[in-house]
């Protein structure tokens, strides 16, 4: 009792998500003096997926996902490497009558009654399901103020530009015709840029809250996609410079909008974060039934702290953008769901010498 009354204090003074899942396994490991534990919680396909373990090596369970069901006993009992002489304990973590994860621990021959083992554990699980809904509270409300201050900030410049020129246009007798269509056509780029970013609100809302952005996929060829929207880059960006490279048969059926956004945003990204006078390279390549989208830019490389959130809300490679080039900060994430709706995958790389290279992967065949 005493020890779960310190690891309460503990997981109460915890900060962040990964803190309760590494303390929750490392205080099983002392509690029930065992080798090997796991901790796993529902994803966004309500499978289960490791999160933090104790004893295992990472590598063992990176790609471990299964639905809570009957053939899970065999995979954890495999996972955990148990045997008739050292079985397996596993019990649910519960929030709300829901089922949200599995706290699991492989167990030594001991004289403990089971039944005080399995106390202890469900003690240890309901004390961690707390936690972890009090984090992930704390991180959604933390999420909004950041999503409204950035919102509010982003929206002032253009919004600021419109108010600017409606004012100039109020003295249209003393403007010659060019600086008019001048006028004109910097409110409709700033209209342009504020319709983006609520765009991409709506498509964050769709896929926070719907789990996935939906589709409505046509046959079409995937390389008349990307070398449309490489053109208007070039007509956009005259200063810049795009190659663009394209091998094999990229027909297949696809969502042309959806794809069309994708290749704007990394588009935009490479220009965005890449000196005025170098060169974006954009290739899509057909292998094994396989189209592969890259694009590249010889901006400097992005931290490597910042690589592995790159595609979550509201990151972004660096801060030194000008106003111009702001946005909501949601381009990365709204691709990775267009990607994973259309059954593929994304994936960067940057390095001094390389730049920045974007990959996007997705199959020829519909699932």
């Amino acid at each position: 009792m005493r020890k779960l009354t310190e690891i309460s204090r503990a997981l109460t003074y915890a900060v962040s998500l990964e803190e309760v899942l590494d303390l929750t396994v490392d205080r099983a490991a002392e509690l029930l003096d065992a080798p090997r534990v796991v901790l796993m919680l529902t994803n966004d396909e309500g499978l289960l997926a490791v999160r933090a373990s104790f004893g295992l090596d990472v590598d063992a369970h990176s790609d471990f996902q299964e639905p809570l069901q009957d053939a899970l006993i065999t995979r954890l009992k495999l996972l955990l490497g148990t045997t008739e002489q050292e079985p397996f304990l596993g019990v649910p973590l519960v929030v709300a009558g829901e089922v949200t994860g599995l706290l699991a621990v492989a167990m030594r021959p001991s004289s403990s009654l089971p039944e005080d083992d399995e106390w202890l554990l469900s003690a240890l699980a309901d004390q961690a399901a707390v936690a972890l809904e009090k984090t992930r509270l704390d991180q959604t409300a933390e999420f909004r103020e950041r999503l409204i201050g950035i919102v509010s900030h982003d929206l002032r410049n253009p919004v600021s530009v419109i108010k600017m020129t409606a004012t100039l246009l109020r003295r249209w007798e003393r403007l010659d015709p060019r600086t008019v269509d001048d006028l004109i056509a910097r409110v409709h780029r700033s209209a342009d840029q504020v319709t983006a970013m609520i765009h991409e609100l709506l498509d964050f809302t769709q896929a926070r809250l719907g789990g996935s952005i939906p589709l409505a996929r046509k046959p079409g060829d995937l390389h008349a996609v990307v070398r449309q929207v490489v053109e208007e880059f070039g007509i956009a960006h005259p200063g810049r410079t795009f190659e663009l490279q394209y091998e094999g048969d990229a027909q297949g059926s696809w969502d042309a909008g959806r794809l069309t956004q994708v290749v704007g945003n990394l588009l935009s990204n490479a220009v965005s974060y890449s000196p005025a006078g170098s060169v974006v390279k954009v290739s899509s390549r057909v292998d094994s039934g396989m189209v592969a989208l890259v694009i590249q830019n010889d901006g400097p490389p992005i931290r490597p702290d910042l690589l592995p959130n790159l595609f979550e809300p509201m990151q972004r490679a660096s801060s030194e953008l000008d106003n111009a080039s702001r946005s909501v900060g949601l381009g990365l994430y709204i691709v990775k769901h267009v990607v994973q709706a259309h059954g593929g995958t994304v994936a960067v790389r940057s390095e001094h010498g390389l730049g920045t290279e974007l990959t996007v992967t997705l199959p020829l065949k519909a699932d």
